[in-house]
């Protein structure tokens, strides 16, 4: 690999985390240290993708679970409403939500929308039947930037009676993902969808954000490569800092995910 992807070669070796295991002692033995292992870009990017892309589906398979039910399948809100809220409960923090095939919802926070689902491009495929799992929208509810999970909720003679949803907030993910993987100062996170459109970030202004618009040519040359790939590693000047990350299109979201370095560290809240 190294001399194929040389630059692939050089961010793996940036990103080494050098561990150092004590050996345990015996009597009369000096401790010495265990031999060193490393970790490299590819399996923190594998951990980003892994659980960004995990909550989305935890809370897909919740949804899936509830639709299932008597409870769901009688499409009164009343009789869901309960279930959703253990859902929202167990998963990201998100807008829980259900429609009717017309489009009119309900959500567990705020109760019947005035606004209606009909016009959203993903709400015609759940209607056929279809799981969606990542769609990036601004929530007409609360006006957040939001990943929606929806699924079906189909009758045993197969009728499609309503939606099961969840809008999911783009911010409270990405912070919950930096927790997660504990991330250091020179160290930054995103996804972007084909749009592009970033979706999660470690800088939370930068979501809903096209970056080929930002009027900086080194940035949406990088974006565009990325965007012309499934996987790889990309460089680039953004903010006076030279950024290097490694990409993997998820096939969960369809998002493409990024993790990378800054190595004079990220100093303020900026990718």
């Amino acid at each position: 690999m190294t001399a194929r992807h040389p630059a692939l070669a050089f961010l793996f070796a940036a990103f080494a985390l050098i561990v150092f295991v004590p050996a345990k002692s015996h009597a009369g033995a000096t401790e010495q240290p265990a031999p060193a292992f490393t970790v490299d870009g590819k399996v923190a990017l594998a951990s980003l993708v892994a659980l960004g892309d995990g909550h989305l589906l935890k809370l897909a398979d919740s949804l899936r679970t509830l639709a299932a039910t008597p409870e769901a399948q009688s499409a009164d809100w009343p009789k869901i409403r309960q279930a959703l809220a253990q859902v929202g409960e167990q998963n990201v923090a998100a807008l829980n939500w259900f429609a009717l095939p017309d489009g009119t919802y309900w959500s567990v926070q705020e109760g019947r929308a005035a606004g209606n689902l009909s016009t959203r491009a993903y709400f015609p495929k759940v209607l056929a039947g279809q799981a969606v799992i990542g769609d990036l929208v601004v929530s007409k509810a609360t006006g957040k930037s939001v990943a929606i999970v929806a699924v079906p909720v189909t009758r045993p003679d197969k009728a499609v009676v309503g939606v099961l949803g969840a809008s999911v907030y783009l911010d409270q993910l990405g912070a919950r993902l930096e927790r997660e993987m504990e991330l250091d100062d020179t160290m930054i996170f995103f996804s972007f969808d084909a749009r592009p459109l970033v979706g999660l970030d470690w800088d939370p202004s930068l979501i809903f954000v096209d970056p080929t618009k930002l009027g900086q040519q080194d940035l949406s040359r990088a974006f565009r490569d990325m965007l012309a790939r499934e996987e790889g590693v990309a460089r680039y000047v953004f903010r006076g800092k030279l950024r290097t990350v490694l990409f993997r299109r998820s096939p969960v979201t369809g998002w493409w995910y990024a993790f990378g370095l800054v190595p004079e560290g990220r100093g303020t809240r900026q990718r």
